[in-house]
């Protein structure tokens, strides 16, 4: 072969044999077509968009963006033209949803609509939908100085339940505005009629959708504002409701909001999710689910078409779920790297200071929990996780949203008499606890046929994904979970736990604790105090902020907190409404206990079975602000 073509074939070659290339077409920006907003709701202003090397490039970003799950939310056309309420303006436009904190992106190849990130077009039995992958909730961005620094797999900002609301008072008001219907219909290329029919059908789905999801604490609504979401609650909701067609009744309120995990490591932890519900178990029966499992579970919350109907010819349930795309993405997440904090753009790391907050790291005995640089490397292929659960009443957190997953509960509806598991050994009653009922609905959607394929070509690629799915895990073998130093394998009970991981990247995850009370790294090492306390001079946490600003503050590390007086549309979060405790993880401050362990890292146990328990000595200042920077290197 003429060498002058030799290299031009190999990148070529290179380019089309991997989908996640070609699928997003061979030329693209540096930028990865993200959209820079220079004066947007709450005064935030970026000149350019930059990504930070989490070894991703420009074309496995967009892949992750632009992958349908099979979330089929809303008919694609209807959302692709439909106005917001009190404007002519788009419900999509880069403007609108910027104020709910999705981040916008330009038209491109795979993209052609310049939809948000994580908003993408499914297509399922013949029809067209706008649905949600994983990238919408997972793909964070923070901005200094007019630089945008997107960070993928990290929280994202995004107030999902506002936009649902915004979303019904559109579709309300185009029903009730004869001129904004027909211009509606015009755009969409449809007669009147279907096109007030399709509105009509979408909004009363989406009314009773928002209805059983309002986040309802006894008789107070508290809304989860950016950056939070019940989604275990909405999750377990949406299978319910498939439980009882017709009944509405069948629901929990979904009134424990949590932050957006950042994702990466994701796939190396043997347990996922803030109490570790699901785990990455490679061996049976979890293994049949792990994270294939764990993912299909979260496309059924957001918005997947299915049905718990048993099927005359086939097993298992039909569902638009894709299968394929939730392999490709999870092996996908494999290869991501957290993000080193960026000296070219934010202020240098003090290098001494940081090595002072090291040493306050290891005196504090932080690296029980959460595995310091010297444990875990952030870059290393074989990297694993076992992650480290504290139960709640010891580490003193906000307890709803694992109090929620221990008792909630629902009927059984067309479940009952079913197999609850893949083993056969116990059936439905007429009541169950929801986390049965969810992994049954995960079981019976992986085991069934994509309804859009043939049954040779469905079933050849569902065996072919199972077999990738073994190989690539990068979790092997049986888990354990990891409960106060010591071995609890007794699930669900082991639930009332919230977990710790490697903090890797923990600066560019703003709020924090689970519940997002906490604003910034320095304020986490404070105690929580009363308003009264405050105000007669000690340093605590604050029981107020507000949240929406992407504006990064470098010295305390999370998001400038903003005048809501100035920028109305902020969300002010308040520590003392149900679910929002700031209470906590307050061990540098001598508030919290730490449970002693042996040489091997065991809990030591006293005579009555009790915890040997040690408070350690408030940190000063100077201690605090060292470790807030040694944990910017990490």
């Amino acid at each position: 072969m003429n060498k002058r073509f030799t290299l031009p074939l190999l990148l070529f070659g290179s380019l089309i044999a991997s989908c996640t290339y070609v699928s997003q077409g061979i030329v693209t920006s540096a930028d990865r077509s993200a959209m820079a907003m220079p004066d947007d709701h709450f005064g935030d202003s970026t000149e350019k968009i930059v990504y930070l090397d989490q070894n991703w490039n420009r074309w496995d970003s967009l892949w992750y963006y632009n992958t349908t799950q099979g979330s089929d939310f809303m008919p694609y056309e209807l959302f692709l033209h439909l106005e917001q309420a009190d404007s002519e303006a788009l419900f999509r436009n880069a403007d609108n949803m910027s104020k709910y904190r999705y981040l916008t992106q330009r038209e491109s190849w795979n993209n052609p609509d310049g939809l948000p990130v994580g908003l993408v077009k499914d297509t399922y039995q013949d029809k067209e939908y706008m649905g949600f992958t994983c990238a919408a909730c997972h793909t964070g961005q923070v901005n200094y100085k007019g630089v945008g620094i997107r960070i993928d797999g990290g929280p994202a900002l995004a107030d999902m339940d506002g936009m649902l609301r915004a979303l019904e008072m559109a579709l309300r008001a185009s029903l009730n505005d004869e001129a904004k219907l027909a211009r509606l219909a015009q755009n969409m290329s449809q007669e009147l009629s279907a096109v007030r029919s399709e509105v009509q059908e979408s909004l009363d789905w989406l009314k009773g959708y928002n209805q059983v999801n309002l986040p309802v604490n006894g008789t107070q609504v508290v809304d989860y504002g950016y950056g939070r979401l019940d989604a275990f609650g909405r999750i377990y909701n949406r299978v319910l409701g498939h439980m009882t067609p017709g009944d509405s009744s069948n629901f929990n309120p979904p009134n424990a909001p949590v932050s957006y995990p950042f994702l990466w490591d994701t796939p190396q932890h043997d347990y996922v999710q803030w109490n570790g519900v699901a785990n990455n178990n490679d061996g049976p029966p979890a293994g049949f689910l792990g994270p294939l499992g764990r993912n299909t579970g979260e496309v059924l919350g957001v918005f997947a078409s299915f049905s718990l109907e048993e099927q005359d010819a086939h097993l298992g349930y039909k569902a638009s779920v894709d299968k394929r795309n939730l392999g490709r993405l999870e092996r996908h997440l494999i290869s991501l790297q957290s993000p080193l904090w960026p000296e070219d753009i934010l202020p240098a790391i003090d290098a001494s200071l940081a090595e002072q907050g090291e040493a306050v790291f290891k005196a504090y005995k932080c690296q029980l929990c959460h595995s310091d640089d010297e444990s875990f490397v952030r870059d290393d292929d074989k990297r694993l996780v076992v992650a480290q659960f504290a139960n709640v009443p010891l580490l003193g957190t906000d307890p709803q949203m694992a109090t929620n997953a221990l008792t909630y509960q629902g009927d059984s509806g067309m479940l009952k008499g079913r197999a609850i598991g893949l083993d056969g050994k116990q059936s439905f009653a007429d009541t169950t606890h929801v986390v049965f009922a969810l992994q049954n609905a995960a079981q019976g959607v992986i085991v069934a046929r994509d309804p859009d394929k043939s049954w040779i070509r469905a079933r050849a690629e569902w065996l072919y994904d199972i077999i990738v799915a073994f190989f690539n895990n990068p979790v092997k073998g049986k888990t354990e979970f990891h409960l106060d130093f010591e071995i609890n394998n007794d699930f669900p009970n082991n639930l009332n736990a919230y977990k710790a991981r490697p903090l890797n990247g923990i600066w560019a995850t703003a709020p924090y604790l689970h519940n997002g009370s906490v604003p910034n790294l320095y304020e986490l090492f404070l105690p929580s105090c009363s308003d009264e306390e405050r105000a007669a001079g000690k340093a605590c946490r604050s029981n107020r902020f507000t949240v929406g600003s992407r504006e990064f503050d470098p010295v305390k590390v999370g998001f400038v907190a903003k005048d809501k007086a100035e920028y109305p549309g902020l969300f002010e979060f308040d520590t003392s409404l149900p679910a929002n405790s700031n209470a906590g993880h307050e061990y540098a401050v001598g508030v919290t206990a730490v449970i002693k362990v042996d040489s091997s890292g065991r809990a030591i146990r006293k005579a009555d079975g009790s915890f040997e328990l040690e408070w350690l000595p408030p940190i000063e200042d100077s201690q605090r602000l060292a470790l807030v920077e040694y944990l910017k290197t990490l």
